[in-house]
């Protein structure tokens, strides 16, 4: 098999699961409590987070792990109303979990105002400026767009809505540019940043919020008080620790390579008929490319490219079962360009020769739909 939809989610690392295998087998105590084998236990999720934190650039105590970054995004926009005379502005580029919650919270009657897209998929500044106001209380802009890859220049986007407005709290879902691009929040200039586990090789079932230690962020769970009372709940030790080591792995893979690999795979995929590769003329994430593939449908060219042992994806997995495609309408492609759009998205352990094989397949498959009038 050759999988290439590490943007829906990614093999584990084997040493992250050894890592995993040691706290349930061995290492199982209760952090919270006071004997010395639980004491060791605290120490492991100490020395865990001071890893996330230093691929961040941050301190150690402005890292709070939680289970997602759905539950990340979702601890940042509710909490950043400091009262209904506020506003939020998001992106209309947001995954999913931002998007909706963004929605939720409108829908409630709070002020929530979405900022449009370039044709590109970057989020236009001038517009989301435009909606920035002295009530604005937080600003949410995804860094690179699990739909096409797209990198938005957060720290350019920080530095412009601050200055409009100094007080305005900034958020960015990471979860796809996490060690994958310049992540350090510092630079970037926001408070709040999300990042998930298991799009770098850690398991499925954590994640983590960056929080400012200058923003007063509301608790997202009241209870035994873990996580300095900000996120009660008895620790997922054995996730913590594997998405330490998951990025401590990540984090040596050659960006270089990447970007190699997916310059290697956007060549390849223009060779084929009517094949044009999305947001090729913004700055674009070294392992996502989308492309949209003329008189085909992306559903049915996936299923033929799993039966012939290659992993696509066609969007966001967490919207897969909605028909249509939010953000790439909002960059204004047709519906018939949408129904042809399909991801394919490398990790470090991706070949030349696996790239090269999936092309021939997905051109095979393109060919053989086309041939049946599909589209």
């Amino acid at each position: 098999m050759i999988y290439l939809d590490n943007a829906g989610t990614t093999r584990v690392y084997d040493e992250a699961i050894e890592a995993m295998k040691e706290v349930y087998s061995n290492t199982f105590f209760n952090p919270s409590s006071t004997y010395k084998d639980a004491l060791a236990v605290k120490k492991l999720i100490s020395e865990s987070r001071a890893v996330i934190a230093q691929k961040l650039g941050c301190a150690p105590n402005e890292i709070y792990f939680t289970s997602c970054a759905t539950e990340s995004n979702n601890w940042a926009l509710t909490s950043g109303f400091k009262n209904k005379r506020g506003n939020l502005v998001v992106s209309s580029g947001e995954h999913a979990c931002v998007y909706e919650c963004a929605k939720n919270l409108k829908n409630k009657g709070f002020d929530v105002r979405f900022a449009p897209l370039n044709s590109d998929g970057t989020v236009s500044l001038p517009a989301l400026l435009s909606l920035v106001d002295e009530n604005t209380c937080l600003v949410s802009v995804i860094h690179t767009s699990n739909e096409t890859g797209v990198i938005n220049d957060i720290e350019s986007i920080s530095r412009a809505v601050k200055a409009k407005n100094k007080n305005v709290i900034m958020h960015s879902d990471g979860v796809q540019a996490y060690l994958k691009t310049n992540c350090s929040v510092k630079k970037l200039g926001v408070d709040l940043y999300s990042i998930s586990g298991h799009k770098i090789g850690a398991p499925k079932g954590i994640g983590a919020l960056y929080v400012n230690s200058k923003i007063k962020l509301q608790p997202l769970l009241f209870g035994g008080g873990q996580e300095s009372g900000m996120r009660s709940g008895t620790e997922n030790v054995g996730g913590i620790v594997a998405l330490a080591k998951a990025t401590q792995i990540y984090a040596q893979s050659s960006s270089e390579e990447m970007l190699k690999r997916r310059d290697l795979l956007v060549n390849l995929l223009k060779e084929i008929d009517d094949v044009t590769i999305l947001s090729e003329s913004a700055t674009r994430s070294h392992s996502i490319v989308t492309v949209v593939a003329l008189n085909t449908k992306a559903e049915i060219l996936q299923t033929m490219c799993a039966d012939d042992g290659v992993i696509i994806g066609r969007g966001s997995a967490c919207a897969s079962h909605h028909s249509g495609n939010r953000v790439l309408s909002e960059m204004g492609l047709t519906q018939r360009q949408i129904d042809g759009a399909i991801r394919i998205s490398l990790s470090p352990q991706t070949s030349d020769e696996d790239i090269r094989q999936a092309v021939r397949i997905i051109d095979k498959n393109i060919t053989k739909l086309r041939g049946h009038n599909i589209g």
